[in-house]
């Protein structure tokens, strides 16, 4: 969800007056590389029991990710018989796993209008791409092939994972290519994340641990169908990206709002009014509750990131990072 209140008297970011320094650049992007020399990627399972206060445990895997089905031969583990398959051949056929030394890491970058947005310290679009440099430089560190999805409202950008610093370097400029095209505000599309995850069910090996960014409160059917059906063979954590202004309406008197949760165009609000602001924050906390216990249900945790937070320290404050 994103909110954008605009009045007379209002400090908030205006799209007509933005410059180059509003986004990202690649120098700021490659200086995280030097913070995280000493830092992992955590485990979902943790970030999941940071989540819950370490009541909520994820069942654990074997260390081992699914290959292909073959013919059986001696010696195989009679426990990986394919009996479908085996029974529509009629010939036995195992199945085959090799040890998860490693997991393809793929970033997910949204970067359409509805992040052009950022009342203090940084626009979401910026704040999501600086999440995105650290889990990346983290993971290229730790050994992992890295790779990435990015996508605004006109195109999508989709890099291979590949266990190169260039790789990285290039999804990252051509993710801020994309978000320099974002010249004013504008509400979410959930087709565009509908997109994305179609996507990402072409390209993304069993195995991978996918992170989106973005908004992620307004995933429509067809993208959270898409979700399950990448749970079942990567781990996935969504980041939602919000400003202060999204969760408390200022005191600034008549607003004109434009909101995602309403689908129309500017509302006047009276923020001098207690209800007013009660209902606005009520309103959020709905949408972020129903998007928390949509993909609770598929074990992918949510976790929320302000455009206000040091990326570095939400990160490490969610076990994202350790």
């Amino acid at each position: 969800m994103t909110s954008l209140a605009h009045a007379e008297n209002s400090t908030l970011s205006d799209a007509e007056s933005s410059t180059d320094d509003l986004y990202s650049t690649l120098d700021e992007l490659v200086a995280f590389r030097f913070h995280v020399k000493h830092r992992t990627l955590s485990s979902q399972q943790k970030v999941m029991e940071q989540l819950s206060g370490g009541h909520h445990s994820l069942r654990k895997g074997s260390g081992m990710i699914f290959s292909e089905v073959r013919q059986y031969q001696a010696g195989d583990d009679i426990r990986h018989i394919d009996w479908r398959v085996s029974a529509r051949t009629q010939k036995v056929h195992t199945k085959v796993f090799t040890e998860e030394h490693e997991k393809p890491v793929v970033i997910v970058s949204e970067q359409t209008p509805a992040l052009f947005f950022g009342s203090q310290v940084r626009l979401k679009a910026v704040q999501g791409l600086n999440l995105a440099a650290i889990i990346g430089w983290t993971a290229l560190q730790q050994g992992d092939l890295i790779g990435g999805l990015s996508f605004n409202q006109n195109h999508q950008s989709w890099v291979n994972p590949k266990r190169q610093k260039q790789t990285l370097l290039s999804w990252l400029q051509q993710t801020i290519v994309l978000q320099h095209s974002l010249k004013q505000p504008g509400t979410s599309q959930p087709h565009l994340w509908q997109q994305a995850t179609q996507q990402l069910l072409k390209t993304v090996k069993p195995g991978s641990k996918l992170f989106l960014i973005g908004d992620m409160l307004n995933l429509n059917e067809a993208s959270l169908q898409h979700l399950q059906s990448l749970r079942k063979h990567s781990e996935i954590t969504a980041i939602h990206l919000f400003d202060p202004l999204e969760k408390e309406l200022p005191k600034l008197g008549w607003l004109n709002l434009s909101a995602n949760w309403l689908n129309k165009g500017l509302l006047p609000l009276n923020s001098l009014r207690g209800e007013t602001r009660r209902q606005y924050r009520q309103t959020y906390e709905n949408a972020w509750q129903t998007a928390e216990k949509n993909l609770r249900n598929m074990q992918i945790p949510l976790i929320e990131v302000s455009t206000v937070d040091s990326p570095m320290e939400a990160l490490l404050k969610y076990k994202i990072i350790q």
